[in-house]
């Protein structure tokens, strides 16, 4: 009697999921949940990092959301992204990079490239001083740019600049010591 209540128990209970069904329903909430992070962190960093280094609005977000979905097939092909952030930052600049090079073959001339425009991502540090700062490191080299507006803008350290533009984290501090001298000049505020 035992043994066929238990048979009639087995054969009326529902299937539970697989283990691997469930492996992969919690990986997969866990890549989302990553991106919506860093998304929710980042995105406007992101975006504002990619008008400081050119893009119009339109491709910066697009460039944004390029990343996002980047990020989406590098965690679903399995690999470890350690440093989200820097990874981002990165994965933006050779995004921008990639558009600056299509504008260059399609326009056959460097003309376009100044046809961006000069808003920036809303801030609360914003003010008419701070406006004219950056605009006038929107003057620098790309380099310097990109130096300046990952360290102060983005708030990352050194080390993380120098992985996001592929140079080491003392070519980067050189680089922003360069660009804050070429500011200082141009500014006006050179010590004496």
């Amino acid at each position: 009697m035992r043994v066929q209540r238990r048979l009639v128990d087995v054969m009326t209970e529902e299937p539970s999921r697989p283990i691997e069904v469930t492996a992969r329903a919690d990986l997969e909430e866990e890549r989302e949940r990553r991106v919506l992070s860093l998304h929710d962190r980042r995105g406007q960093d992101l975006y504002g990092f990619a008008l400081g280094l050119g893009l119009l609005d339109e491709e910066a977000a697009d460039a944004v959301q390029e990343t996002m979905l980047r990020l989406w097939r590098e965690l679903a092909s399995g690999k470890d992204v350690r440093d989200l952030d820097a990874w981002a930052f990165r994965t933006t600049y050779h995004l921008v990079i990639d558009q600056h090079r299509l504008r260059r073959r399609l326009a056959g001339s460097l003309g376009r490239l100044a046809a961006r425009s000069g808003d920036y991502a809303a801030d609360p540090a914003d003010s008419a001083d701070v406006a004219a700062l950056w605009q006038t490191i929107d003057g620098l080299p790309e380099r310097q740019r990109a130096v300046l507006y990952l360290r102060y803008r983005a708030d990352l350290p050194f080390d993380r600049v120098g992985f996001v533009l592929g140079i080491t984290s003392s070519a980067a501090r050189s680089h922003a010591t360069n660009a804050l001298a070429t500011l200082r000049r141009r500014l006006g505020q050179e010590e004496s």
